[in-house]
C-alpha cells in the first residue's frame, strides 16, 4: 500500500471530504494525485496531512504487529475466550499508530466479535471501512481480511458467498507462509461451508485435510467437530453406522473435555439418525439431551434442535408438548431478523397443533413464496406435497397438480446439490 492510499483510507475512515483534508495544506488536485500515487508530497506536507488525520504514516514493524494479533486469533481457534479477551483488550488499549494496525485491528475484532459472541453486530460496519482497500491488501493481512468476510456471510447464511471468500483465502496458502492450524482453520471452514451448501464430496474432502492436520497438532476440539461435520455428510447419504461411528468418536472428545457444548451437537446429530430411521422416541429423547446440554448457549446455537422437537412432536401426535415448545421460544425467535425462516415454520407447526388441519392461506401467500426467493428445497420438498394432498382433499385438482409438480422438481433440485432426501 503506498502513502496516497494511506492517505486515502485515513480520509475516508474519519469521513473527510478531500476539500476537508486539503484545506491550508495543499490544493485538491494535488491531493488527488498524491492519494492516486501520481506524485509524492513533500514531508512538510505528509506531516501536515498525518496530522490532521492524527495517525502516522509512516510503517512500522509489521511482523511484530500482526504476529501480535495472530496470538489473538490463536486463542480464540483454541476457544480459550478468557486468554482472547485479555489479548483483545490490551490490542484495543493500545494506540493505532499506521493505517496497517488499523487495517489489522478492524479485522481482527471483527474475527473475535464473531468467534467470541456468536453475531454479527458491528462487523458490517468495521469490515465496510477496510472494503475500499481490499485489493491492495497482501499476504496475511488479506488472508485474514478475506477469512472475516467468509465468517461474516456464513453466520448471515450467505453460504455461497462465503464459500467464495475462503476459496479466495485458500489461494493465498499456496504463496505465503501460514502455520499448520491456520491452514487446518481455513480448510475445516471450507468443509463446513461446503457442507450446508450440500457439496458432500468437497465437505468429505475439506474436513478430512483439515482433521489430518488438527490430529497430528493434538487439537483434540477441533477434531470433534470435524467428525461432526463428517457425520452429517454419511447421515445425508444414509451411511448411518459411519455417521454414528463418527458421533460417537467425537463423543470420547466431548467426555475427555467434559464439554457440555460439544455434547449438545452430538446428541442433536444422534437424533438425526435416529429421525431418519423412523425411531421418534429415541430421537426426541436426544433432542431434549441436547437441548438440556446446550442450556448456557445462544438461540443460534439450538434453533435447529428445537426445531427438530417440534417435528417429531408433530410425528407422534403430542400436540400439547408441541405447543409448549413453540410458545417457549416463539418471542426470542422473532426478535432475531437471522431466525426468520424458523418463525416461518414454528407459525406453521402452531397452526396445525392448535387446530389440527394447515393454514393453506398462510402457506401459499407467506410461507411458499419465503423459502421460493431463497430456493430453499429442503423445506419447500417438505411444505409443496402437503399443499397439494390439501388441495387434492378440496377436490381442487388443477392447484393439487400444481403443487404436486412443484414437489418433484423440488426433489429434483435436491438431487443435484447433494441431497438423498428430506
Amino acid at each position: 500500500m503506498h502513502l496516497g492510499e494511506k492517505i486515502r483510507y485515513f480520509r475516508k475512515v474519519k469521513n473527510l471530504s478531500q476539500q476537508e483534508l486539503a484545506a491550508g495544506i495543499c490544493s485538491i488536485p494535488y491531493l488527488s494525485k498524491i492519494e492516486n500515487g501520481v506524485t509524492q508530497p513533500s514531508n512538510e506536507i505528509q506531516q501536515h496531512l498525518a496530522a490532521r488525520l492524527e495517525v502516522r504514516l509512516e510503517s512500522i514493524n509489521e511482523n511484530e504487529m500482526i504476529q501480535k494479533y495472530i496470538e489473538l486469533f490463536y486463542s480464540l481457534y483454541q476457544r480459550d475466550h478468557k486468554s482472547a479477551e485479555q489479548k483483545f483488550n490490551a490490542l484495543a488499549a493500545s494506540p493505532l499508530q499506521s493505517v496497517d494496525d488499523d487495517i489489522l485491528h478492524k479485522i481482527f475484532k471483527s474475527i473475535y466479535i464473531m468467534m467470541t459472541k456468536l453475531e454479527t453486530h458491528g462487523v458490517h460496519a468495521l469490515l465496510d471501512e477496510v472494503s475500499h482497500i481490499g485489493n491492495v491488501m497482501k499476504g496475511e493481512k488479506a488472508f485474514y481480511y478475506l477469512l472475516a468476510k467468509g465468517q461474516l456471510s456464513y453466520f448471515l447464511n450467505e453460504y455461497d458467498e462465503a464459500f467464495h471468500y475462503f476459496l479466495k483465502a485458500e489461494k493465498l496458502l499456496e504463496n505465503h507462509r501460514f502455520q499448520d492450524w491456520e491452514k487446518g482453520y481455513l480448510l475445516y471452514m471450507i468443509g463446513l461451508t461446503a457442507n450446508q451448501l450440500y457439496r458432500n464430496i468437497v465437505a468429505l474432502e475439506y474436513t478430512a485435510r483439515a482433521l489430518e492436520i488438527f490430529e497430528k497438532n493434538y487439537f483434540f476440539k477441533r477434531c470433534a467437530d470435524c467428525r461432526i461435520i463428517l457425520a452429517i455428510v454419511h447421515l445425508r447419504v444414509k451411511n448411518f453406522d459411519e455417521s454414528t461411528n463418527q458421533l460417537l468418536l467425537a463423543e470420547t472428545i466431548a467426555n475427555t473435555f467434559n464439554d457440555d457444548v460439544l455434547h449438545g451437537v452430538i446428541y442433536h446429530n444422534l437424533g438425526s439418525i435416529a429421525t431418519h430411521k423412523g425411531e421418534a422416541d429415541q430421537a426426541i429423547e436426544l433432542y431434549l439431551k441436547s437441548l438440556a446440554a446446550k442450556e448456557n448457549v445462544t438461540l443460534s446455537a439450538k434453533i435447529m434442535t428445537i426445531f427438530a422437537l417440534v417435528k417429531e412432536y408433530e410425528k407422534t401426535n403430542q400436540s400439547a408438548k408441541g405447543l409448549e415448545i413453540i410458545d417457549t421460544w416463539m418471542e426470542q425467535v422473532q426478535a432475531d431478523p437471522l431466525n426468520r425462516r424458523f418463525e416461518f415454520h414454528f407459525l406453521y407447526f402452531k397452526h396445525l397443533f392448535k387446530y389440527g388441519e394447515i393454514n393453506a392461506d398462510f402457506m401459499v401467500n407467506e410461507l411458499i413464496p419465503y423459502f421460493e426467493q431463497r430456493n430453499e428445497w429442503v423445506h419447500l420438498a417438505d411444505y409443496y406435497p402437503i399443499l397439494g394432498k390439501y388441495f387434492e382433499n378440496q377436490q381442487k385438482y388443477k392447484q393439487a397438480s400444481q403443487y404436486y409438480s412443484l414437489a418433484f422438481e423440488a426433489l429434483k433440485n435436491m438431487h443435484q446439490v447433494g441431497v438423498t432426501y428430506v
